[in-house]
C-alpha cells in the first residue's frame, strides 16, 4: 500500500487509475474520488459480506487485497448505469456498489477571570434552564474548578482552555459570525492543506470539484453568507447553527432584543463546520458522498500524532444503512480515536436510524422536562443514552436565539459533554471516552413506575425468556457531572445483553419497501498497490436497486 504525504498526492494517484479505466466510457459522466479505505481495519463480519476477495482478506489469506478507493460515479443516464454495473459485476471490478443515499437533518416534528469554570458554573446556575439542571452541567463546571485547586498534577484551568478540543459538526452549515459562536469557531491555520479551498472554519463537502473535497462556504444552507437570518421556506437553514450552539455557545452573550441567553455544554470547545446539506431536486438532503468526504476531511487533521478531532456530531440520519459510512465511522475510531454521536431520529419507532445505530457510534434519544421520552423520539435496544431534546434554547443564524426540539438537539448536548471530557482528560482513549460517557448515565427514570399516566416500564420491558430487563432509552439520562468525574452510576440496573446492530434491521417492521432506481452511486473499487506497480483486482457484486423503507427522513 502506498503512503501519501497529502490528499493531493492521494487523489492524483487514485484518480489517474480510475480515469484511465472508466472515464473513457461515454456512459460515465464524471468520477469523484473521495478517499481510500484500508479494509484490513474493518470488522471481520463486515468485510466478509463484500464478496469472495473480501473474504480472503477477512480470513487472513496471503495476497488478499486490502486497499479500496471510495469513488462517486455519475452516470450519463439510467440505462447506461444499469449496463455498466452489470459489466463491472461480471468482470469482478467492484468491492461493492451502493446508492449515494440521501439523509435528512432531524427537524423538530412540530411547528478571563481567576477561574473560567467557576464563572461558568455560576452563569449556568443563573440560566436555570431545565435541561442544564437535569444533567448537572453547573456541577460539572464547578467540579472542574475545584479539582484544579485540589488535585496536584491534574490539568489546570489554563491547560484546559489552552488545549481546546475540536468538535466537528456535520450539518447544514453554521453562522460563524453569530455573537455567541464567533469566538468558539475553529480557525484553520493551514487553509487548503486538506484540499478544501478557503477552509477557514471547515469544509462544504457538497461542492463537487475534481481533486477537491469541497470549499470553505460553510455558512448556513439557504443563505448567501454568514450573519443572515433564515427565511421561512427551509427549516434546514437554522439547524446547524442551533446544534453548534448547544455544543459550545457563549453563555455570557445575551440577545439584545429579548435579553435571553443560553450556553453550550463545552464552552472551551471549538466548532469545526462540515456542511453536508445540499439541494437535491426540489428538496434538500444529505448525500452519502458528502458524509464520506466530511469524514475524510476530519481525518486529515492531526495534532502531534493524535487526532485533532475527537468528537463528531451527526444530527441526521436514515433507516437504510450505508456500508461505506459504517466503515468510515469504524476507521475514525480505529485510526483517529474519534467518537461519533448521532441522533436516534424523530419517528417514534423501534427501527434503527443510521449513522447513530452503528455500534461504534453513540445513539441519543430525547427526553422532555419531566424526563419522559419525548413523543417523537425513536427508541430501542440500539439506543445508548438519553438527553434533553425538547424546547432547547440555542443560537440561530442572524445573531438570534430560538427554541427547537428533536433528537437533533439531544445529540449535541451529549457531544458537548464528550468534548468537555476530552478537555479535562486530553489523552483519554476512545474506549474510555465512550465507556464512561455511557456508564455515568443515570438510569433513574426506569425506576419511576407511573406518573400522570406515563408508564416508564414500557421503555424498560422484560422480554420472554430474558432474566433482565431491556432498556429502550439507553443506559440512562446523560449526567455531565458524573461523566466529567469518570464516576459510574450508583444505581446501575442489570440490562439484557443484546446485539445493537442486527442483520435485516434497517427497515421499518411491517412496511414493504418500495423500489426506486438511482443513477448516482457510491462505487468502491478495489485499487491494490503491490510492491511494484498498481492494478485493479477483481471483486464482487454491485446493485443498482435502492430500496427505501420510508419516505424522506428528517434531520432529528
Amino acid at each position: 500500500m502506498l503512503a501519501f504525504g497529502s490528499y493531493t498526492a492521494e487523489h492524483k494517484t487514485h484518480f489517474s487509475l480510475l480515469a484511465e479505466r472508466y472515464l473513457a466510457d461515454p456512459r460515465v459522466k464524471e468520477l469523484q474520488f473521495l478517499t481510500a479505505l484500508d479494509l484490513a481495519a474493518a470488522p471481520r463480519a463486515e468485510v466478509q459480506n463484500l464478496g469472495p476477495v473480501a473474504r480472503r482478506l477477512a480470513d487472513g489469506l496471503k495476497g488478499a487485497p486490502s486497499v479500496a478507493s471510495v469513488t462517486r460515479v455519475d452516470f450519463a443516464d439510467e440505462g447506461g448505469a444499469r449496463s455498466l454495473l452489470d459489466e463491472w459485476d461480471e468482470n469482478g471490478e467492484l468491492w461493492y456498489a451502493e446508492p449515494n443515499g440521501v439523509s435528512q437533518l432531524s427537524q423538530e416534528p412540530d411547528p478571563a477571570a481567576p477561574n473560567i469554570f467557576t464563572q461558568q458554573a455560576e452563569s449556568y446556575e443563573r440560566l436555570n434552564y431545565w435541561w442544564l439542571k437535569s444533567i448537572n452541567v453547573a456541577q460539572a463546571f464547578a467540579s472542574i474548578a475545584q479539582r484544579d485547586l485540589a488535585v496536584p498534577g491534574t490539568p489546570t484551568d489554563a491547560d484546559v482552555v489552552a488545549d481546546r478540543p475540536i468538535v466537528a459538526v456535520l450539518d447544514s452549515g453554521v453562522d460563524y459570525e453569530h455573537p455567541a459562536l464567533k469566538d468558539r469557531m475553529w480557525i484553520n491555520s493551514d487553509q487548503g492543506a486538506a484540499n478544501c479551498s478557503n477552509d477557514l472554519h471547515g469544509c462544504n463537502t457538497t461542492v463537487v470539484e475534481r481533486g477537491k473535497l469541497g470549499n470553505g462556504d460553510v455558512y448556513p444552507f439557504g443563505t448567501t453568507g454568514p450573519g443572515q437570518s433564515c427565511g421561512s421556506e427551509d427549516s434546514n437553514c437554522s439547524h446547524g447553527t442551533h446544534v453548534a450552539g448547544l455544543v459550545a455557545a457563549d453563555s455570557t452573550w445575551s440577545d439584545p432584543s429579548t435579553g435571553r441567553a443560553t450556553g453550550g455544554m463545552c464552552p472551551v470547545c471549538q466548532i469545526m463546520v462540515l456542511k453536508i446539506v445540499s439541494k437535491i431536486g426540489k428538496d434538500s438532503g444529505i448525500l452519502d458522498s458528502s458524509i464520506i468526504a466530511a469524514f475524510k476531511y476530519v481525518a486529515l487533521f492531526r495534532r502531534e500524532g493524535s487526532a485533532a478531532v475527537r468528537v463528531i456530531n451527526a444530527s441526521f440520519g436514515k433507516f437504510v444503512r450505508s456500508r461505506t459510512v459504517g466503515l468510515m465511522i469504524r476507521l475514525m475510531k480505529e485510526k483517529r480515536g474519534a467518537l461519533v454521536v448521532g441522533a436516534a431520529g424523530n419517528e417514534d419507532t423501534l427501527s434503527m436510524e443510521y449513522p447513530a445505530a452503528f455500534s461504534d457510534a453513540v445513539a441519543v434519544a430525547a427526553v422532555d422536562s419531566k424526563l419522559r421520552k419525548v413523543s417523537f423520539s425513536n427508541f430501542g435496544h440500539w439506543v445508548d443514552i438519553a438527553a434533553p431534546g425538547s424546547n432547547l434554547l440555542s443560537t440561530i443564524p442572524g445573531g438570534e436565539l430560538d427554541l427547537k426540539s428533536g433528537t437533533s438537539m439531544a445529540s449535541p448536548v451529549v457531544a458537548g459533554v464528550a468534548g468537555l471530557m476530552v478537555a479535562r482528560y486530553p489523552g483519554i482513549s476512545f474506549e474510555a471516552l465512550r465507556g464512561w460517557l455511557l456508564k455515568s448515565a443515570d438510569p433513574g427514570f426506569y425506576s419511576r413506575e407511573f406518573e400522570k399516566g406515563f408508564n416508564y416500564h414500557y421503555y424498560y420491558p422484560k422480554l420472554d425468556g430474558e432474566e433482565a430487563r431491556t432498556p429502550l432509552l439507553g443506559l440512562g439520562l446523560l449526567n455531565a457531572y458524573a461523566a466529567i468525574n469518570l464516576t459510574p452510576s450508583q444505581n446501575l440496573p442489570v440490562f439484557a445483553n443484546l446485539d445493537r446492530v442486527q442483520p435485516g434491521c434497517s427497515r421499518i417492521p411491517g412496511n414493504a419497501p418500495g423500489g426506486t432506481t438511482s443513477t448516482v452511486l457510491l462505487l468502491v473499487s478495489a485499487l491494490l498497490f503491490p510492491l511494484f506497480g498498481a492494478h485493479i483486482r477483481q471483486v464482487t457484486r454491485a446493485t443498482l436497486r435502492y430500496r427505501r423503507s420510508t419516505g424522506p427522513v428528517r434531520l432529528p
